[in-house]
């Protein structure tokens, strides 16, 4: 909600930009029959609520990579500059350490979210073990048809995700 209010107080002219399809990179997780790449718009109402979906840097591989994929406009440009300004802004984001046990829950279509670089030590024994694991409740929030491409689904409690050949229902916890 902090990046519509900003939008809207800052350049409303831009507002329907980012609710126009933004052709963004599946990074090789491509379902069989699927495009390498998607068309979703950043914002989305549904349901009476307000969602959003942004990696600028898919995007941009949408544009560099995929002949097929559509054009941005100037509008969708300068959106995305703006976005970018505004998830930069100290004064809105927030920066976070983690530290070994740490759990981070976050709502993707409510929080945008992304990490740094990370350098791994290079003993084995000291390695990181990120798990990233996507939730979807049965009393989810509900999202528009238009995510499903994203998804698999959009039915809450039943989102599917992203399966690929070679996917594997399990992690093992153990470095292999």
């Amino acid at each position: 909600m902090t990046l519509y209010n900003e939008v809207l107080r800052r350049r409303p002219e831009l507002m329907p930009a980012l609710f126009e399809p933004f052709p963004t990179d599946r990074r090789g997780e491509v379902p069989r029959g699927m495009k390498p790449w998607f068309d979703i718009p950043i914002f989305h109402r549904h349901a009476g609520r307000l969602s959003c979906i942004y990696v600028r840097q898919y995007i941009e591989s949408a544009q560099a990579n995929f002949p097929d994929a559509r054009r941005l406009s100037r509008a969708q440009r300068e959106a995305m500059d703006l976005l970018d300004e505004l998830c930069n802004d100290p004064r809105i984001h927030l920066a976070m350490d983690f530290r070994p046990g740490d759990i981070q829950l976050l709502h993707n279509h409510q929080i945008l979210h992304s990490r740094s670089d990370f350098e791994n030590w290079p003993e084995p024994a000291r390695h990181r073990h990120l798990l990233r694991l996507w939730l979807a409740p049965a009393g989810g929030r509900p999202l528009p048809e238009i995510f499903a491409p994203r998804y698999g689904s959009v039915v809450p409690g039943a989102r599917g995700g992203i399966f690929i050949e070679g996917t594997k229902l399990n992690v093992a916890l153990e470095a292999e």
